[in-house]
């Protein structure tokens, strides 16, 4: 009786073949990559970076120093002028840019040393 019912078509049945035929990857071999497992590393993703855009890396440093300047100088200011009822006006902003750029110019002597010395340690 259940060899009737598969070959009459038993949707149980033909359901397991089409998972069945969607779980199979030789037909499709893209099917095993996912986010979980992601592609494997070439030799260009190996490969060191040269340091030779340092204007980049400076713009990087200076957009780090204007964060970090708003989240560590803004917002303190911002509640002292609330607790006080009083605004700093040019002060505040003369902090700002100051603080950015110390900080952006700190980092960016930062990351110069460290690969100066990443460079010299391979060597």
């Amino acid at each position: 009786m259940a060899h009737r019912e598969a070959e009459a078509g038993n949707p149980v049945d033909s359901w397991r073949r089409y998972k069945r035929d969607l779980s199979e990857t030789e037909d499709r071999p893209d099917a095993r990559r996912s986010v979980l497992r992601p592609r494997q590393p070439t030799q260009n993703d190996l490969l060191l970076p040269t340091g030779a855009d340092r204007l980049r890396l400076l713009g990087a440093c200076l957009g780090c120093g204007a964060g970090l300047s708003i989240l560590w100088v803004y917002f303190p200011m911002l509640m002292i002028s609330i607790a006080w009822n009083h605004e700093f006006g040019l002060w505040k902003w003369a902090a700002l840019g100051g603080f950015a750029a110390l900080t952006g110019l700190a980092l960016f002597g930062y990351a110069l040393t460290d690969e100066v010395k990443y460079w010299d340690s391979l060597g």
